[in-house]
């Protein structure tokens, strides 16, 4: 029987494409929704039997809204590929339908894997609320479908460890 999918199990990490070789993808913390906007535009002709359609390329973009938190390593960085017009990888991740019979290996979700470049950054701050971060992008291609690893560190950016009811030592 199908389910419906909830937003919470859809998430996007992304990495500066320069970070590749040294840093594991991230994800902003306090997410609070994306989109994925897919389109083609279409032309037709009209000849003597009716109109012949056609259509372009696929273009996709996503766009992303999140609470800014404070000490975010992956926003920060995100801001700075943006300033620098760096070219991003993003992962959208679904959570719902992890591989564990060892094809894919554990830990592995179906994702879609897509590079492209952050085109707009905006940061709104009201008297009485939390600063909100929105972005927008533009896509090279349509993405390409697969397995993405998620570790449990990129899966619960914002959780904090199980403290028991003893005294803490801190080392």
């Amino acid at each position: 029987m199908a389910e419906a999918v909830k937003g919470i199990n859809r998430i996007i990490l992304m990495r500066p494409i320069s970070l590749q070789d040294s840093e594991e993808a991230g994800r902003l913390a306090f997410q609070t929704q994306h989109e994925k906007t897919s389109s083609r535009e279409s032309n037709s002709v009209a000849t003597k039997d009716g109109n012949i359609a056609s259509l372009s390329e696929e273009t996709v973009a996503y766009s992303l809204t999140s609470i800014m938190a404070t000490q975010d390593a992956t926003r920060e960085k995100l801001e700075d590929a943006y300033h620098k017009g760096e070219l991003i990888e993003f992962w959208d991740i679904n959570k719902t339908a992890p591989i564990e019979d060892g094809s894919q290996g554990d830990g592995k979700y179906p994702a879609t894997y897509i590079q492209g470049y952050l085109t707009e950054w905006n940061e709104t701050a009201t008297s009485d609320g939390n600063v909100e971060i929105t972005l927008a992008t533009t896509m090279n291609g349509s993405g390409v479908k697969g397995y993405a690893t998620l570790s449990a560190d990129q899966a619960q950016v914002v959780q904090y460890a199980f403290a028991d009811t003893t005294v803490q030592t801190t080392p």
